[in-house]
């Protein structure tokens, strides 16, 4: 198991990276979104020399607000380029994962138009992702589509990998054994941040509600190792560094049997 840090749109990405690797974490979840986080503003080879120098990995993350599910077939297509753009920066920085977020779409069409149109938008990006080395992975978010049944839909492409939000999958009623039942084979990144059962506070561990110790041993349970970003939203980082400890403590006291 392996614990990553989201880096903050706001700030610059290559001193967030810098402080990722100074602070203890494995690798960093870049998000390419602005204000200052853009694609088009990424100095790629100031990042990648931080990379180098610290051993720090990199996962892709893309803007969440992104409209795969827009009735209007030339947002889709925007959207889809958007994420396309992101492709050629982050494969130069080594990574071998980018994400996307179900859109929710638009009301006053039906579930099953929204929910086709995401999955088609995401079949498209896994085939134009592959020349480049990296997997496109379908994260849930609180929406109507936080389902293991709507995932089947989702991740019909067999290429398309499933990023598990335990934060989001918890709003509202645990999903958590839902996803894993379902979708363990496809699992191949995870986020983690601690609510309280309402609504994505993005709240370090331990400080909502969560049972950490079950979602944890969920994990280990269904023979998880992979890659785990601490995406903790908080003025002060402490908090942040004192979640991935907590993190590696209950990875390492989780009941796996």
């Amino acid at each position: 198991m392996k614990v990553g840090m989201m880096n903050d749109p706001a700030a610059d990405p290559v001193r967030e990276a810098q402080w990722a690797a100074g602070n203890g974490f494995e690798f960093i979840d870049l998000t390419l979104e602005g204000p200052r986080a853009a694609v088009e503003t990424l100095d790629v080879d100031a990042f990648r020399s931080v990379l180098e120098n610290t051993g720090l990995g990199v996962v892709g993350h893309t803007a969440w607000y992104l409209p795969f599910a827009s009735p209007f077939r030339e947002l889709r297509e925007g959207a889809i380029a958007a994420v396309e753009a992101t492709f050629e920066p982050l494969a130069a920085l080594g990574a071998r994962l980018v994400n996307v977020h179900v859109d929710k779409g638009i009301a006053k069409f039906t579930y099953d138009d929204s929910l086709r149109w995401n999955a088609e938008s995401f079949a498209i990006l896994a085939e134009h992702a592959a020349p480049h080395g990296l997997k496109v992975m379908v994260e849930n978010v609180v929406n109507q589509f936080n389902t293991a049944k709507a995932f089947r839909a989702l991740l019909g492409h067999t290429e398309l990998g499933l990023h598990l939000d335990i934060g989001h999958a918890n709003v509202k009623g645990s999903r958590t054994e839902e996803f894993l039942k379902a979708h363990h084979e496809r699992l191949v990144h995870v986020h983690v941040s601690d609510n309280r059962l309402r609504s994505d506070d993005h709240l370090p561990l331990g400080v909502g509600e969560i049972d950490w110790k079950e979602e944890i041993g969920r994990l280990r349970r269904a023979d998880y190792d992979g890659s785990i970003t601490l995406e903790v939203f908080t003025p002060d980082r402490s908090y942040l560094v004192e979640s991935a400890s907590r993190l590696r403590r209950l990875w390492q006291e989780a009941e796996v049997i």
